[in-house]
């Protein structure tokens, strides 16, 4: 977690993303990449091309003003983290995606508005959208978040093989925060008895499994969560079971999956209330 990429839009909810990331890059000795996309003038209908040209420059320069103001506001005086600011074109999430790609980032932190209703359905959240094609860790800070150092993660676990590769960086954000790990899972309790104790008995050899791949270097702890709705208990889990960050690992899905069901990752980054630390699988 030593290069840290944030987008921001010079939101509220992008400054308190940028507040996450700076903190992370304080604990790591690491760098940030501050970026933001703008839409050029690009139609030939618009002025001459050296006009476009000129005001295109003229804007990424006020841009760029903007973002070192953002820097000194947040960064202060602290001159051991380097911020770099970068200005983008449009499209947003294809070439945050490629910028990501190309300058080998370890971690994308930003924040998310969430949306609902029509707004889902239509357009969707950009934090969503670059959470489905991120080939990177991304970890989303929702509006209304108020900072506070993490101390307690959940692991949010369907019993994934692919939870063992997630171990080293939940390993990590733990020790920057010295903070305890829980791997949870939620169980439906309308399920039947039998139904039930299978769960229960295979969520018990997943645990074994995840804490012989930790070995010692990570303590777990591991619980299950029965609840009447597992996506309605996402939303509103800290009530039940406090946490300060969840992390969850998105799975890769083939061509059927993709049709026939939707990303539940992707479906967290609309609705989540705290920090959600979203791992790709590899």
């Amino acid at each position: 977690m030593k290069r840290i990429l944030v987008p921001t839009d010079f939101s509220p909810t992008a400054e308190r993303a940028f507040r996450f990331a700076f903190d992370i890059a304080q604990k790591t000795k690491g760098t940030i990449i501050l970026y933001h996309t703008y839409v050029p003038v690009e139609s030939s209908f618009i002025a001459a091309e050296r006009q476009r040209d000129e005001y295109n420059a003229m804007v990424e320069e006020k841009i760029l003003k903007r973002l070192q103001r953002l820097k000194r506001k947040i960064a202060g005086d602290a001159s051991e983290i380097a911020v770099s600011t970068i200005v983008g074109r449009s499209p947003l999430v294809a070439n945050l995606i490629r910028f990501a790609d190309k300058n080998h980032v370890d971690l994308i932190v930003m924040g998310t508005q969430g949306a609902s209703g029509l707004k889902k359905m239509m357009v969707g959240s950009v934090a969503a959208r670059v959470v489905e094609k991120s080939r990177w860790p991304i970890l989303l800070v929702p509006g209304k978040y108020e900072w506070k150092e993490p101390g307690q993660l959940v692991f949010a676990t369907n019993f994934s093989p692919s939870d063992k590769e997630a171990l080293p960086l939940i390993d990590k954000l733990a020790r920057l925060y010295d903070a305890e790990t829980t791997v949870l899972h939620l169980m439906k309790s309308n399920a039947s008895a039998a139904e039930s104790e299978k769960e229960k008995k295979d969520f018990d050899a997943h645990a074994r499994a995840i804490q012989k791949k930790a070995k010692n270097n990570l303590s777990l702890h591991f619980h299950v969560l029965e609840v009447d709705s597992i996506i309605d208990a996402m939303e509103t889990l800290d009530k039940k079971f406090p946490y300060d960050v969840m992390i969850m690992v998105r799975r890769k899905k083939k061509l059927l999956e993709k049709l026939m069901v939707k990303s539940f990752t992707k479906s967290m980054a609309y609705v989540t209330r705290k920090p959600l630390l979203i791992i790709p699988e590899e």
